[in-house]
């Protein structure tokens, strides 16, 4: 026991007494403090840090059996040994306060030898209880790591095993063993969710592309009818308005109303919804379908490179490669040579090039938007409305309106299903977006590729010419190196927050 060092408090009544006791005990090498009575020891205990009492069992008030009594019904104190006091003629007290709780006695007129003896013994029996109490508390902390690991959504990082697997013992190695395992569940846990998440956007991207991959066709039809651009956007954006509306009331999925998510619409709308659509019908006049669909793929390159820019995706040597691919196959169906294209032609691709810009800045601007209750229904009926608003007065002041008659009487049809087609890809997309990020989402623009080619087959008797048959060649290249990044070579966070941080961008 030599350089035990403990922390005695001696309960007395008799100040002399209590004086030469706690000169004996502060020469011996420990810390000591005092109590005058039972009630003043009792609320020293209560505050802590007492290793021993030495008690006086003849006090006052609350005597030193009330005193073991209180100890003993204290979980916190109960542990903390006690020596009481007596005479030779207390021995009768002396067997109660022992069979109360307390360690050992002294007399008043005491040996120093003894008392050290008495001490040491009480102190280690204190230091021995405190490590099988601090061991089995140890023991339960690791039990209820098992059973968080038993439920979903543990953190391996959030155990708080760390002091527990420092010990040199069978319990640290256990430890050691159980936050391993741990780890490596998790690490299984969350590259499955991260497949399944993947097979989900993956899904939906090839579903919004088979429905998006239909517009270009569809307006190339339209516009074949000689109608304006404005008046058709006027009423393809109050369909999908009406029909978004009719879903937030069956869904209970409503727009935000502040003032910040009115503004949020306004700007997504103008910008992924009454211009994107304006381009694409008034390019649908001059171009081919199938062009214009090659086109859309653009997005995927320019979402990658507004990224890069932002600062929210590293840029790497190899995605710059499949970006300049991109272009690429811009470039190949600029230049003129085929008769599908036509010589002054590439003065539409350029203007038809607006479309995937303003839907990768829409894609990123959705990204951004804060978590809400609204729900991507809710979100889409937001976006929708406010294109719709924008779109009317453009539509009326230009004197492009189209009567009410000639769209049911003419190709009222086809503004429903573009209407009905848009809305869908949007709920999509916001789904895909906020399932996988705006990145990874960004690449519906080749699923609308190889849609929108085989619908304008289909649709429009269109055929593939050598320069459309080298673009998507190309195309299929830049993909293949402007992909999401790996999450096991970038070594991404692999918490739930971290993998959808990593999927967006």
């Amino acid at each position: 026991m030599a350089g035990f060092r403990g922390r005695v408090l001696v309960v007395d009544d008799h100040k002399q007494t209590r004086m030469k006791m706690m000169l004996a005990i502060k020469n011996l090498g420990h810390d000591v403090e005092e109590a005058a009575d039972g009630e003043a020891g009792i609320a020293r205990l209560a505050r802590g840090g007492i290793d021993m009492v030495v008690l006086d069992i003849v006090m006052p008030g609350m005597d030193g059996f009330e005193v073991l009594k209180a100890m003993k019904a204290n979980s916190a104190l109960r542990d903390i040994p006690a020596i009481v006091i007596s005479s030779l003629e207390e021995m009768d007290d002396v067997v109660k306060a022992i069979e109360l709780g307390a360690e050992d006695f002294l007399t008043k007129s005491f040996d120093v030898v003894l008392l050290r003896a008495r001490l040491n013994a009480g102190l280690e029996r204190k230091r021995l209880r405190d490590q099988e109490l601090e061991y089995l508390r140890q023991v339960d902390r690791l039990a209820g790591a098992s059973r968080m690991v038993e439920g979903k959504g543990f953190d391996p990082a959030r155990l708080g095993l760390e002091d527990i697997s420092r010990r040199d013992d069978a319990l640290g190695n256990l430890s050691r063993v159980f936050v391993t395992m741990a780890s490596e569940v998790y690490r299984r846990e969350q590259n499955l969710r991260r497949t399944i998440s993947l097979l989900k956007g993956g899904f939906l991207l090839l579903l919004i592309g088979a429905l998006w991959g239909l517009i270009p066709s569809i307006s190339r039809i339209v516009m074949r009818e000689g109608l304006s651009p404005f008046g058709i956007v006027f009423w393809t954006l109050w369909f999908s308005a009406a029909i978004m509306t009719l879903l937030s009331i069956i869904t209970g999925q409503f727009p935000g109303r502040s003032r910040a998510d009115l503004l949020r619409y306004a700007l997504i709308g103008l910008i992924g919804g009454t211009l994107p659509q304006l381009t694409l019908f008034w390019v649908a006049g001059h171009l081919p379908a199938m062009i214009i669909s090659i086109i859309l793929a653009v997005e995927s390159f320019l979402v990658f490179a507004f990224a890069a820019l932002l600062g929210l995706e590293a840029p790497s040597m190899k995605r710059f490669i499949g970006l300049s691919l991109g272009l690429v196959c811009v470039l190949l169906v600029i230049l003129p040579g085929e008769h599908a294209i036509g010589g002054a032609s590439w003065i539409w691709i350029l203007v038809a090039l607006l479309v995937p810009i303003f839907y990768a800045v829409e894609g990123l601007m959705i990204a951004s938007l804060p978590a809400t209750e609204t729900g991507a229904i809710g979100t889409t009926t937001g976006i929708v409305l406010a294109s719709a608003l924008i779109a009317t007065p453009v539509a009326l002041l230009s004197g492009s309106f189209i009567p009410v008659h000639e769209v049911i009487n003419g190709l009222g049809w086809a503004f429903l299903l573009i209407a009905a087609m848009s809305a869908t890809s949007m709920v999509l997309s916001i789904i895909a977006i906020r399932t996988t990020g705006a990145v990874f989402t960004s690449q519906v623009g080749y699923a609308t590729t190889g849609a929108g080619i085989i619908w304008s087959i289909l649709l429009l008797d269109e055929q593939m010419t050598g320069w459309i048959v080298a673009a998507v060649a190309c195309l299929i290249s830049g993909v293949a190196l402007v992909m999401p990044k790996s999450y096991d070579e970038e070594g991404d966070d692999p918490s739930p927050e971290g993998s959808a941080g990593a999927a967006t961008v």
